[in-house]
């Protein structure tokens, strides 16, 4: 039972007891009072005492402890009164008072429920040490702020063993590994991967060229690493068509050849890689492909959707004869897909890039000649349907030998025949797996709704800009419906099995039908949708912010570049939108006088900021750089 001037223990702290009813009224240190319950509060010194005394001076302290605990392997408990006995030969209030206090201070005492308890020496020891290194740490914590805050208002910071540590933690927050860094507090910067960033870079312990965009976004940057297993398709099932060459034209540095086209004297067949004979749907590599959703580019790695396996199995024309999974069409005179066979297939390919086949072409090479008559005739038709054909100059960032480089890819009329394959390729798969009904990825786009373009030069590029605005989003899913941005009244995405899940997914519904097994139903293959394109928002994040890094960073490099902008929408008041051909980046810029779409002005850089990833230009009236 507790009463007044009891000196009791309220939250690890002394307080004294005024009055003892149903609720005890006690006193704190700073004066307040509080009305606590019995169970709320322990006994320090049954009193009375009118004040909190100070703790009593002197007492032998570490000779109590090892008269209490010695060697003993855990803490030995004690009351106050023997404690303050041991120590002082006293039991008054200020002996106790002192026994408290040490026992609070934790190292030749510990406070636990109220009462003290002794260490013994192992445990002092260990205690001694954690304490120690504690206090070296935070010599070494205290040293590395001073120095990076002197570092934060200019120059750079040496690498130490010791600052790796400190630094690892606003790295984390720079690669958005974690939200949260006290260093950083410490040191005055927001807790943001922005601020983090600039600090790494402006102390000189990131480089500019350092790349954090793929990290934030979560994306892997290795392929997986596992096996893709055996085959479901038979080699005997194959159709041998190696009687014919079928080329596989892409980029010069593309190094995934997954689609080739071909033509026999009277069919057109497109070749697509099939990795889908090896991959089950929930097998490991299904499973993994779709957490990832597309292979990963950028312009500093590439980090594929499938194993290395994948590529080595079933990249096409990496061996003399490849396997595929090929779409067999057949045209009426108007370009309409009159008849489609799927099946699995050996082929012969040739590999090139759009250069060659546009030098072959010119030549007159009869097979290339004839793709070009079909894609024209293709090209016509989806014209004809509605298809919007948007020109924006695009550019390539790579980085090589930790070089930027950044080019303009050339204009080549291969490219385009290949694109009109790959969309009938697309066409033919989801009018043959809706004759079937079977689900399946389709994807389908909204008329655009784009303004009038009437006086306006097709060629132009604010038109393009203007048609790129009015396009509506694809729809991926099981139900079929016309792509009326391609001109086409069915489509599914289905040349890119290597490095797009939903291609991958098309393949293995493809395979069910084509081996008599069961293909997935329709809710099976919405859900695969939606998580694929889920599994895409991170890399398309990576894959912008990265390209956006390297050219800043290319730029900041370039400090004299000048070039050419052309102005493709303005929303009044003198503020233009400009587009950068050579760089492939928009400006915001606000001018001054008259101006008009479509005319060209030479800019220059204002301002960059790599951290946060901006720029600014402004009109330059020097001649662009050469």
């Amino acid at each position: 039972m507790f009463r007044a001037d009891n000196l009791v223990i309220y939250k690890n702290r002394p307080a004294l007891v005024r009055e003892a009813r149903d609720r005890i009224e006690i006193r704190t240190e700073d004066g307040s009072s509080v009305k606590v319950r019995d169970k709320d509060i322990r006994i320090l010194h049954e009193g009375p005492v009118k004040t909190i005394p100070g703790p009593s001076s002197g007492g032998d302290f570490d000779t109590a402890r090892r008269m209490l605990a010695g060697d003993s392997e855990s803490p030995v408990r004690s009351s106050w009164e023997e404690l303050a006995e041991l120590v002082f030969g006293l039991t008054g209030p200020g002996e106790v008072m002192a026994c408290f206090e040490c026992a609070s201070g934790g190292l030749l005492f510990v406070l636990d429920d109220g009462l003290p308890w002794a260490r013994g020496d192992a445990d002092l020891l260990r205690e001694t040490a954690r304490r120690e290194k504690k206090s070296a740490e935070l010599a070494e914590r205290t040293a590395f702020i001073l120095r990076a805050k002197a570092v934060k208002r200019g120059g750079r910071l040496e690498k130490t063993e010791s600052d790796a540590r400190f630094m690892g933690e606003i790295e984390a927050l720079a690669l958005g590994k974690t939200e949260k860094s006290r260093i950083a507090v410490d040191l005055g910067i927001k807790e943001t991967p922005e601020a983090a960033h600039a600090f790494l870079v402006a102390c000189g312990w990131w480089e500019i060229v350092t790349n954090p965009h793929p990290s934030r976004s979560g994306c892997p940057l290795k392929a997986p690493l596992l096996a893709l297993g055996d085959e479901t398709t038979s080699e005997a099932s194959r159709r041998d068509l190696t009687s014919f060459t079928s080329w596989a034209i892409d980029n010069e540095w593309s190094k995934d050849p997954d689609d080739a086209i071909g033509w026999d004297g009277k069919n057109i067949w497109i070749h697509v890689a099939d990795p889908a004979a090896a991959i089950l749907p929930e097998s490991p590599a299904d499973r993994e492909a779709l957490s990832r959703g597309a292979t990963l580019y950028l312009p500093e790695l590439t980090s594929p959707m499938l194993p290395d396996e994948a590529l080595e199995r079933y990249g096409l024309g990496f061996a003399p004869t490849s396997p595929a999974l090929s779409f067999r069409v057949e045209l009426n005179a108007e370009g309409y897909v009159s008849e489609v066979e799927v099946l699995s297939s050996r082929v012969r390919v040739r590999r090139t890039h759009y250069g060659e086949a546009d030098r072959l072409l010119a030549k007159g090479d009869v097979g290339l000649a004839a793709f070009d008559r079909i894609a024209a005739l293709r090209t016509k038709r989806r014209t004809a349907n509605g298809s919007v054909e948007i020109a924006i100059p695009e550019v390539r960032v790579h980085v090589e030998s930790g070089e930027v480089v950044i080019h303009r890819p050339g204009s080549f009329r291969s490219s385009e025949i290949v694109r009109e394959f790959m969309l009938l390729a697309g066409e033919a798969a989801a009018i043959w797996a809706f004759k079937r009904g079977l689900a399946f990825p389709f994807y389908s786009q909204e008329a655009p709704s784009i303004p009038g373009e009437k006086g306006q030069d097709e060629n132009s590029l604010s038109l393009q800009f203007s048609r790129r605005r009015g396009m509506r989003a694809g729809m991926l899913g099981p139900s079929p419906g016309a792509h009326r941005g391609l001109g086409l009244p069915f489509y599914a995405q289905t040349t890119s099995p290597l490095r797009r899940y939903q291609d991958l997914l098309g393949h293995m519904q493809i395979h069910a039908i084509l081996e008599g097994r069961h293909p997935l139903d329709a809710d099976e293959v919405g859900k695969r949708c939606a998580l694929a394109q889920a599994s895409q928002a991170p890399n398309r994040q990576a894959e912008r912010a990265s390209e956006l890094h390297w050219c800043l960073v290319w730029l900041s490099r370039h400090p004299d570049w000048k070039e050419e902008a052309i102005l493709v929408s303005s929303s009044g008041q003198g503020l233009w939108l400009a587009y950068i051909p050579e760089i492939g980046l928009e400006a915001k810029l606000r001018l001054s006088g008259e101006h008009s779409l479509d005319e060209t002005i030479i800019v220059k850089v204002s301002r960059i900021d790599i951290p946060l990833q901006e720029i600014a230009f402004e009109v330059c009236t020097c001649p662009k750089t050469d």
